[in-house]
């Protein structure tokens, strides 16, 4: 009895997405950033001018730079709002702009970046929540590839321990914010 309701309850979700995909058209391809390189899912409305960007990458801050010999990683989910469309004879533009958030584990600010006193981060890495703004300009050439340049600010939360005392600490989420203006360049494929 337990078996036919799990493969019932399966056959109804499978149903379920497959309906839902064949409704949008998907978009995948890499992202390059200077906060970090990943993969980056774009799901479009065929009905509504929408689209949902699902964004992996990794967090470069502190590892460039030699302060740290570790890597962060970053998932971001936004809800784009298309609200500029323009055709073109062998290309189509497009200004979206939405929000969602981010969950992660990445280092913070610290000062002294450039400083030869302060190699290392003194903090830790830590876990990252935050909110997700995001506005890019996205064009859609004909031959299937679509070119998008985004900006995402992420306000949030960075939540790390105390490495003597062991005491969990709660800050601001600063890079979200200092490195909003860096960009996101996306190269996609259509399906």
């Amino acid at each position: 009895m337990r078996r036919l309701l799990h493969i019932t309850l399966l056959t109804t979700l499978l149903l379920t997405l497959n309906t839902a995909v064949r409704a949008q058209q998907w978009r995948a391809g890499l992202l390059q950033s200077p906060k970090g390189a990943g993969v980056t899912l774009s799901l479009d409305s065929r009905y509504r001018p929408e689209t949902n960007i699902f964004t992996v990458r990794t967090d470069f801050y502190g590892f460039l730079s030699g302060r740290t010999n570790r890597i962060g990683a970053v998932f971001t989910y936004t809800h784009d709002y298309l609200f500029f469309l323009a055709d073109g004879p062998d290309y189509s533009i497009d200004l979206h702009l939405g929000a969602g958030g981010s969950v992660g584990y990445a280092y913070d600010y610290e000062k002294g970046f450039f400083s030869s006193f302060e190699r290392e981060l003194d903090h830790t890495a830590g876990g990252v929540v935050a909110l997700a703004g995001n506005v890019g300009v996205r064009i859609d050439f004909r031959r299937r590839l679509s070119l998008d340049l985004s900006f995402c600010l992420e306000p949030g939360i960075h939540m790390r321990t105390d490495p003597g005392t062991g005491a969990l600490l709660l800050t601001f989420y600063k890079n979200g914010i200092y490195r909003g203006y860096y960009p996101h360049l996306n190269l996609l494929y259509r399906f």
